[in-house]
């Protein structure tokens, strides 16, 4: 049905035991915050946000993919382009992304890749 389900700790509301209602095709778990794509391309962001990995009120756009590192979010949008935010101390969030023409991303703790078309 395109809702979430939460399990594990929840210390930052980053699994909320009850779910997040919506309709969603992608989710993502970072260090201690959380992403979904929903299916009109925006993305829902909760849990910690003191770098801002996951602004309460989440990210409009026309995303395709998500990733979500240990205090940084990625998000693949349509046009291919890379956006980024959150920490950004090691160069793993360019606050204004990184352009190029690609199809896929990953994040981890502390690094993001991307596969070019």
């Amino acid at each position: 049905d395109g809702s979430i389900a939460c399990w594990g700790r929840n210390n930052d509301g980053q699994a909320p035991p009850d779910g997040v209602p919506g309709v969603f095709i992608a989710v993502a778990a970072g260090g201690e915050h959380s992403l979904a794509l929903r299916r009109d391309g925006s993305i829902a962001c909760w849990g910690r946000n003191q770098f801002d990995q996951a602004p309460p009120g989440g990210m409009d756009g026309d995303f395709v993919a998500i990733g979500a590192g240990m205090y940084f979010s990625v998000a693949l949008r349509r046009d291919g382009s890379i956006a980024c935010w959150g920490r950004n101390d090691l160069g793993q969030a360019p606050p204004d992304g990184v352009p190029g023409n690609f199809v896929a991303i990953a994040a981890s703790d502390i690094h993001s890749l991307a596969l070019r078309v």
